[in-house]
């Protein structure tokens, strides 16, 4: 009777270890992707970054190019607690100081003064005279 609670017992505190077992990265990013993808973000969803926080998992996750998904899992439970879907900072262009345009027709009218030039000859006259 003693070894059939002491089995009874070790079976009990089996049980509970494997219910207070904590996820592995890879298995809250799993709950998250297939969470946000029954949102109906079947495309494009992109794990980016997991991290804990207070006792819950944060996984970062890309959707497409233009949104982020922050997703809150349980630690103990493994229970999505709470998600944000955001669209990016959109970062600004990189600028020139010179318009395309003007970049564009400086370079062509160099190269329309250099065939002029080759065509009248006129190197030579101005080489010659330097």
């Amino acid at each position: 009777m003693a070894v059939a609670r002491e089995r009874t017992a070790s079976a009990a505190t089996q049980r509970a270890a494997s219910e207070t077992r904590r996820l592995n990265a890879q298995q809250v990013t799993s709950i998250a992707l297939s969470f946000l993808k029954s949102l109906g973000h079947k495309r494009g969803v992109k794990p980016k970054h997991v991290f804990t926080e207070n006792q819950r998992y944060v996984v970062e996750a890309e959707i497409g190019k233009k949104m982020v998904a922050m997703v809150h899992v349980d630690m103990v439970t493994s229970e999505i607690k709470e998600y944000a879907i955001e669209k990016k900072a959109e970062e600004a262009p990189i600028s020139l100081p010179v318009e395309p345009r003007a970049l564009l027709l400086m370079f062509g009218l160099s190269v329309a003064v250099s065939l002029i030039f080759v065509l009248l000859d006129l190197q030579g006259i101005l080489g010659g005279a330097m």
